[in-house]
């Protein structure tokens, strides 16, 4: 009996690392807690991991197994982990969650860990925040609108490690039968958010669009992204801008 109890020991021993042993060559297990998970709003979710910069592990996790931790192994190296939902079909780029020029930004909800993988285990609570800012253009003007809208800005996506991509974001949204349409933009950086009129390609004005944003109080580092409304009047010759319950209003000399 204890030579059986013994040979046990021995095995259990030689199946880990040994306290002798570099330790770092042993992997990292991490277990992420997908409880919390909004099964409702995400009935997908993904899950990305890198290390060293490579991707070593990437899934998809449908909302029936929310319930139970989603675990994998990792080396003891630099990790990043991302989950995310709401992310468009053609995939990610080698950036990252990057759109080219006349694309809209999708509706992402985004969650990026840099983990410390310098132990037995680690464990991560799931939870994506909003990763996008839906801005609501509101234009009102006697009969038809014959100009063209775009909003252009110098932030285009979210890198692997959840940093924002600096790069030329440009989006034209049409006005629907009302004379509103929407544009979703990533997080942004500064203030050079812009939204221009034009007609056949010729620029007729240009509204600094994220300094009125920012002077409003909105929050860009927030976990989880406010929409925006804009409301531009040209009977009035007048632009309202208004952030949730904050406005402003620019008076301007028709010039289109």
């Amino acid at each position: 009996m204890k030579r059986t109890v013994f040979h046990i020991i021995m095995v259990m021993m030689l199946a880990g690392c040994s306290i002798k042993e570099d330790r770092t060559l042993c992997p990292c297990t991490i277990m992420v807690d997908l409880s919390g998970m909004d099964r409702e709003a995400h009935a997908v979710s993904d899950i990305l991991v890198l290390t060293d910069g490579d991707v070593v592990l990437e899934d998809e996790i449908p909302a029936v197994r929310y319930s139970e931790p989603y675990v994998f192994r990792v080396r003891r190296v630099s990790t990043t982990v991302d989950i995310y939902s709401g992310w468009k079909e053609s995939g990610l780029t080698a950036a990252g969650f990057k759109v080219d020029e006349g694309e809209q930004f999708p509706e992402l909800y985004l969650q990026t860990e840099r983990i410390d993988t310098d132990a037995e285990s680690v464990s991560l609570a799931a939870g994506l925040h909003k990763s996008y800012c839906k801005v609501t253009i509101d234009i009102r003007t006697e009969g038809e609108y014959p100009y063209s809208l775009s909003v252009r800005g110098d932030a285009c996506g979210y890198a692997w490690d959840g940093e924002i991509i600096r790069g030329k974001f440009e989006y034209s949204p049409a006005l629907d039968r009302d004379g509103i349409c929407t544009v979703r933009i990533p997080r942004q950086h500064d203030s050079s958010l812009a939204l221009v009129i034009s007609e056949e390609g010729n620029t007729l004005r240009e509204f600094a669009l994220g300094e009125y944003i920012m002077e409003s109080g909105y929050d860009w580092t927030a976990k989880d992204l406010e929409d925006v409304e804009v409301e531009i009047d040209y009977v009035k010759t007048d632009v309202i801008f208004k952030v949730n319950d904050w406005e402003t209003t620019i008076s301007f000399d028709v010039i289109i």
